[in-house]
């Protein structure tokens, strides 16, 4: 199973407003894990530093929905651990430098399409601010990691989430 198909399967399980937001939580707490195991593993320099920042940023995305789960007065009892990590994104601590970016680019892709769903299926329109915020900082995220990447354009990601 691809990295994409990982998260659309949990966005696509989801039946009510929390159901999104915990898939949301789910896939960013991911992806601050993800984050950091890059740079622990094959990122040097300048990717490392980008991925400590960005694993940083992933954390405020996944606070931004466990907010609005407790907004619905929905308990978050469950966090992503180092084992969803490695049944997402298989290897990644082994990865090298391009492989890991891909990895997390897919990962940054996939979220956006997982974002765009929360929108589309959204009953509580007053979180959709909240929503969007996060996915435009995924969508920032990804136009750096497909620069490092030397991909273009670099661009995309704004005006389609891929």
């Amino acid at each position: 199973m691809t990295i994409a198909a990982g998260v659309a399967d949990r966005f696509a399980a989801a039946r009510t407003d929390s159901g999104l937001f915990k898939a949301a939580l789910f896939v960013e707490e991911t992806a601050a894990l993800a984050y950091r195991a890059a740079a622990a593993g094959a990122l040097r320099g300048e990717d490392r530093a980008m991925a400590l920042r960005f694993a940083g940023h992933e954390r405020e995305h996944a606070a931004v929905f466990e907010t609005l789960l407790f907004a619905l007065t929905v308990p978050v009892r469950e966090h992503a651990t180092e084992e969803d990590l490695q049944a997402l994104i298989p290897g990644l601590r082994r990865a090298g430098r391009d492989e890991a970016l891909a990895a997390l680019a897919e990962l940054e892709s996939a979220a956006i399409a997982g974002h765009q769903a929360i929108g589309r299926r959204l009953e509580a329109l007053d979180a959709l601010r909240s929503v969007a915020t996060v996915m435009a900082g995924g969508a920032q995220h990804l136009v750096v990691l497909r620069r490092s990447l030397g991909q273009s354009p670099v661009t995309k990601p704004f005006e389609s989430g891929r």
